[in-house]
């Protein structure tokens, strides 16, 4: 006896806590730990890294240089060496445009990183549906499971009385065991659902979690569809991502456009007669230090042209694509308003359906003989199923509304909170 309450202690002490999840608690830890959200963040650091570099222009390049080359006149060998130093003090047309479209580049990618935020949310209330979804239809299944095997059971008792064949117990055995395997299958499908949530917000596959069930109620009414274009028109990551585009390419534009441009660069030189660093000026033998200011101006180019052309072209590509998703967007929310009333009278339909249900269950309790016992039982599957049902719409009416404030840059988590103000009351 004292061993058995050991063991119990010890199993006591060694029950893992449950990790109590829900939706804000996931998405600080997908945060953290989703690769995608990483990659992001490291991809933005290289960037912000490239718009410091931009801004450094004026720090001075040191160059080391050597050599060992034969001079025929006086037949000897010279051995040229040097340490140059060049700071670019002005590009015209250059200067400014390469700090604006490294500052542009960075303000592309941080808007790529609030569009895969979003995306994660909407990827948590998926998952967070699924899992409340296929745990009300195991309770489905488990009720379903129960009454087919009474039912077998039964067959088998009333064969051995000789009330029953054999073709009748089989045929029931059969059900039985189909509702068990369909049990069986929810299970699995509810466990793996969990096992994607680690996954994405960086748990370990053995630590034991539960999630707290997203609470939902549809407002009823019709979407503000000039309220949701306009708020569309101006934070719609995709338009967001394609303007930053098209004023990176009108600052790429600039840069290209190299002709007479002038460069202003400070040079610094210890060492005899080697020069090094870009432009090559004609080297003097001397020896000693040597500084200056030089001026350099682009009289000509061939490839100037045609790189103007390129850009121009991907520019005007841009402008079309801009226009492009100005129409998709106006045919997604002007389309949105009639989605939303379709899965309105949708719910409608399930909420009249659960109604049916309950009526016969009580219905079934009122009149319960053990002869009708499954009638009653079959009337309380129907109903968790009705409820199950319910459910799914509910949660199909949450989505379609995380995934509308998504697409015109909002959060997806407005779609369990009731001040969004984008649903007008009929």
């Amino acid at each position: 006896m004292s061993f058995l309450l050991l063991l119990l202690f010890v199993s006591l002490c060694w029950t893992q806590e449950a990790i109590k999840l829900d939706l804000n608690k996931a998405y600080e830890l997908a945060l953290k730990n989703n690769p995608d959200i990483k990659r992001a963040i490291l991809e933005l650091d290289s960037l912000d890294a490239r718009e410091t570099e931009s801004k450094l222009f004026f720090m001075p390049r040191a160059v080391l240089g050597a050599g060992l080359i034969y001079n025929s006149k006086s037949e000897e060998w010279e051995k040229p060496f040097g340490v140059s130093f060049v700071s670019v003090l002005y590009e015209y047309r250059k200067t400014l445009p390469r700090i604006r479209s490294a500052k542009l580049r960075a303000q592309a990618q941080r808007e790529v990183k609030r569009q895969l935020e979003r995306d994660l949310k909407i990827k948590l209330l998926e998952l967070f549906a699924q899992a409340s979804l296929w745990e009300k239809l195991t309770e489905v299944k488990r009720e379903e499971m129960a009454i087919a095997y009474v039912r077998f059971d039964r067959a088998v008792q009333r064969k051995e009385l000789g009330l029953a064949t054999d073709v009748e117990v089989a045929r029931l055995e059969m059900v039985y065991r189909d509702k068990r395997a369909e049990l069986r299958r929810a299970q699995f499908e509810y466990n793996r659902t969990l096992y994607r949530i680690k996954k994405l917000v960086g748990l370990k596959m053995d630590e034991y979690i539960t999630l707290e069930r997203l609470s939902f109620e549809p407002k009823r009414g019709s979407l503000d569809k000039e309220k949701l274009l306009k708020v569309g028109i101006e934070n719609s990551p995709l338009l967001t991502i394609k303007r930053i585009n098209l004023a990176l390419y009108e600052e790429r534009l600039k840069e290209a456009n190299n002709l007479f441009d002038l460069r202003v660069q400070l040079r610094g030189e210890v060492g005899n007669s080697i020069r090094t660093g870009m432009p090559q000026t004609r080297a003097y033998n001397q020896t000693g230090w040597r500084a200056g200011i030089e001026v350099f101006l682009l009289l000509f180019d061939l490839s100037t042209p045609f790189n103007l052309i390129e850009l121009e072209n991907q520019k005007r590509g841009v402008l079309v694509e801009i226009e492009d998703s100005l129409k998709e967007l106006e045919l997604l929310v002007n389309s949105a308003d009639y989605e939303y009333s379709y899965l309105l009278s949708k719910l409608d339909y399930v909420l009249a359906k659960g109604k049916y249900a309950e009526e016969n269950l009580t219905l079934r309790r009122s009149e319960y003989e053990l002869e009708l016992a499954f009638d009653l039982g079959y009337a309380m599957a129907e109903k968790t199923e009705a409820e199950m049902e319910i459910m799914k719409v509910k949660y199909e009416i949450m989505l379609f509304l995380a995934k509308l404030y998504s697409l015109v840059g909002l959060d997806p988590f407005l779609a369990l909170e009731d001040r969004h103000g984008f649903v007008k009351p009929n």
